[in-house]
């Protein structure tokens, strides 16, 4: 867990518990001055991410047209204070070592992680003796803070999937203005630890080093690990079947995550676990969100920029978009290069956005053509282009695994759309 911190979620708050303010009624008896309701009303929607416009507020309120215009944009300016403040909080480089001994009802044993918005601990439910995984916001924000509020939605939007590759998250918690979550702890280490590892001198990984990384250095987020996996104790450079396996193991995860409404947003090999039993786990929801949010042409561009996809840029995302990334994750495994690899953002963004990446067959010619294809159609530039649903991809990888031919192409897109009701 790396990184720098994203900026907070522009999208509607949809995991926060707060409901939203109904609509003003002018005409309803109040002793409520109407311009605190509609100043009240403005800033609900500005910290919900709706961008709210001084004129249109003016114009819905037109009785109190002259005074939004007056006051609104000071309300908007102490916003950017505020926010800048928390964003000048957050860039603020943590202690070598946190001293934190407890949260809540969990000792903390040692530290296992660092990213861009928390800090993971190994620690210990003291009152059934179970070793979980603590993801710690170690900044103290007011309730109303968006980075508080994305952070609880994480939480709820992570705490709601149950799936055998998902890390699951236990509860949730603030403890003295800090707020925490306890999770599943998996002891195994990140799909960018491994990428890296295979690089090395004879590109073989064993299971007993997954378990010494992790308890040397830690990395990730239960002792109770499903036995499905690689199918033997190591994992080499051009293992294309376990290669394969743990492809149809991540999609499998994506595949249930999208069929419960979640979209990751993230995925990039960081967020991958291999544990010492060849499984593979998904963690790290900070900045996934509710399917009915995404096409919001709005968006912000959250994500790494490295696995986003073309529209991501312009504000687009679906279902199609954590595929894209899913394609870039596999690319690296299989490659063990980056699919873009750039000096500079600005290239990196107009290659993304170009798609100039090498076929990793060019790359690595051993590479099973169908594995190759597998890859670039979850990477082409086009959406359309691109399977539609990550259970398509699973589809193939499973053909692929099995021998069998992939499904036509043109199928991802067309056929779907002629298919009759």
């Amino acid at each position: 867990m790396t990184g720098s911190a994203p900026a907070p979620d522009a999208a509607d708050d949809d995991g926060s518990a707060e409901p939203m303010l109904p609509p003003i009624d002018e005409n309803a008896e109040t002793t409520r001055d109407p311009m605190e309701m509609v100043a009240s009303t403005f800033m609900e929607e500005l910290r919900t991410g709706k961008r709210p416009s001084v004129d249109d507020f003016a114009s819905r309120f037109p009785q109190q047209a002259e005074e939004i215009r007056d006051l609104l944009p000071m309300l908007i300016a102490l916003e950017d204070v505020k926010a800048k403040h928390e964003l000048d909080s957050v860039k603020q480089p943590l202690p070598q070592q946190l001293e934190i001994e407890q949260l809540g009802e969990y000792k903390i044993l040692r530290e296992i992680g660092r990213g861009g918005m928390g800090v993971v601990f190994e620690a210990l439910y003291e009152k059934i003796n179970r070793r979980v995984a603590v993801k710690l916001l170690p900044w103290r924000f007011p309730s109303r803070s968006r980075w508080r509020k994305q952070f609880l939605r994480e939480a709820q939007l992570a705490a709601r999937l149950k799936h055998p590759h998902i890390v699951t998250v236990y509860n949730y918690g603030e403890d003295n203005g800090r707020c925490y979550y306890a999770m599943q702890l998996v002891e195994g280490v990140g799909l960018d630890r491994l990428i890296q590892r295979l690089r090395q001198g004879r590109g073989i990984v064993a299971v007993d080093e997954i378990h010494k990384e992790f308890r040397q250095h830690g990395q990730g987020c239960d002792a109770l690990m499903p036995t499905s996996g690689l199918s033997n104790r190591i994992l080499k450079r051009g293992a294309w079947h376990q290669f394969g396996k743990i492809a149809a193991q991540i999609a499998s995860a994506i595949r249930y995550a999208h069929r419960q409404g979640t979209l990751h947003r993230d995925i990039k090999p960081a967020n991958i676990m291999l544990d010492t039993r060849g499984a593979l786990w998904i963690t790290d929801f900070g900045l996934a969100m509710a399917k009915e949010h995404a096409l919001t042409g709005q968006e912000v561009v959250a994500g790494t920029l490295r696995y986003m996809s073309p529209e991501q840029f312009e504000g687009q995302f679906d279902e199609r978009s954590d595929i894209y990334s899913f394609g870039v994750t596999l690319y690296e495994l299989c490659t063990l290069v980056p699919a873009f690899s750039t000096s500079t953002r600005f290239q990196l963004v107009k290659g993304i956005k170009a798609g100039e990446r090498r076929r990793p067959k060019e790359i690595v010619p051993t590479i099973p053509a169908d594995f190759d294809e597998i890859i670039m159609r979850c990477m082409a530039v086009n959406p359309n282009e691109r399977y539609q649903q990550i259970s398509d991809v699973l589809e193939d990888l499973t053909r692929f695994l099995g021998g069998q031919p992939l499904r036509d192409a043109k199928e991802t897109f067309w056929s779907r759309l002629w298919k009759p009701w």
